[in-house]
């Protein structure tokens, strides 16, 4: 447990002042299971201003809802006050919490079985949902009825599918069947939380099956473009397979649906940024992969690029873009010999405009293609009597 040290001492330092005080959440469930831990979030009996008073550098990041952050030994670690929640009136916040000083009353108000597991600093564990045995039995079973926790926070049904991806764990049947009766429950979830756990399923090992499993239960019609397609679901489980981002999956759903990116970027809230990377992998994946194709594309999309093709065309290009990027004989536009300046000159009876724009990218072009060398005597020649300006 040596990757827990830190984060034991910083409990030990809350139990030196007489708070119970454990690891909690998806650290203690990826630890179980064996797979890599990721943040390790705090649970504790003291109030966050009781924290305050324990730790020298406190952010109170979410003070309302009980969380604050602590810089320990240079790392930052959140700490939660074990509490209770009131109803979900917004279906995402609580419109009370009230802070307690039992472990198992915290964990109470999680999602899953195998997030309400609690470790203490002796590694012994609190489990009061069995949680310890669905991992065991690879099993999503919700802390309660799955009724009650769907409804407070419709997104707990896409996290369970999530989770049907990453871990590899079977439904279990009541929250199946409360995906499938209450599906549209998920339409009153602002489409960026959606995003955020779409983006994770489509990392998983089981995507396929998790994908099959947003069909099955209809959860698709409560996702934007999804419910006016009703075949589109069906046929993204048939074809995906991992992939690393939402630009990705956003580029696959494009090819797949004949929806343009900006369509898909704009219903579910996407950044620019992942509207340009979709749009730069739709664009190759629709033309012939050449020097001037792989140029075009930014360097972090080339392993995108190759899982795409290989899923929508079923191609391996993973060494044809590494090769054809490794003989480019320039990397960017600003590697070019000569610049918008040295056409000026070369042409000073002609009024400044686009054509200088035109007449770099040609050559740029020419030069990636090989036609002419990345020299600049050699491109003033190609430009003043090689092209036609």
């Amino acid at each position: 447990m040596r990757i827990f040290e830190k984060a034991f001492r910083v409990i030990q330092q809350l139990e030196q002042d007489g708070y119970d005080t454990y690891l909690v959440g998806g650290a203690v469930r990826d630890y179980l299971i064996g797979k890599d831990v990721g943040d390790l979030d705090i649970a504790t009996s003291a109030t966050p201003e009781q924290v305050m008073e324990v730790f020298d550098k406190v952010i109170p990041i979410g003070i309302e809802h009980g969380t604050v952050l602590v810089r320990f030994e240079n790392e930052s670690f959140e700490i939660t006050t074990f509490r209770t929640e009131g109803a979900y009136s917004d279906h995402r916040h609580p419109d009370s919490v009230n802070f307690v000083t039992d472990v198992a009353a915290d964990l109470a108000r999680r999602d899953y079985t195998v997030n309400a597991i609690a470790m203490a600093r002796t590694g012994e564990l609190v489990d009061p949902f069995h949680g310890r045995d669905a991992i065991e039995k690879k099993e999503l079973v919700t802390v309660g009825k799955a009724f009650d926790r769907f409804q407070e926070d419709p997104l707990r049904m896409m996290r369970g599918v999530r989770f049907v991806s990453q871990l590899g764990y079977k439904l279990d049947q009541d929250a199946r069947k409360v995906m499938e009766d209450e599906r549209l429950w998920l339409a009153r979830i602002a489409i960026e939380r959606v995003s955020i756990e779409m983006e994770k399923l489509c990392s998983g090992k089981d995507v396929k099956i998790a994908v099959q499993l947003l069909h099955d239960t209809g959860l698709w019609e409560a996702l934007p473009i999804f419910k006016d397609h009703p075949d589109l679901m069906s046929e993204l489980a048939e074809k995906i397979e991992p992939l690393h981002s939402l630009a990705e999956w956003v580029a696959l759903c494009s090819l797949l649906s004949e929806r343009p990116v900006l369509e898909w970027v704009k219903e579910w809230k996407l950044s620019n940024a992942i509207k340009q990377d979709a749009q730069h992998l739709v664009r190759i994946l629709q033309s012939d992969l050449d020097a001037w194709a792989v140029y075009q594309m930014p360097v972090h999309l080339d392993d995108g690029y190759c899982r795409l093709v290989k899923i929508y065309k079923d191609k391996d290009m993973q060494d044809s873009v590494a090769s054809i990027r490794k003989l480019l004989p320039i990397r960017n536009s600003s590697e070019l010999s000569i610049s918008g300046n040295d056409l000026i000159s070369w042409f000073p009876d002609r009024k400044k405009g686009s054509w200088i724009r035109d007449l770099l990218l040609a050559a740029e072009k020419a030069v990636v293609e090989n036609k002419i060398p990345n020299k600049k005597e050699q491109l003033k020649e190609w430009v003043i009597h090689g092209y036609d300006t």
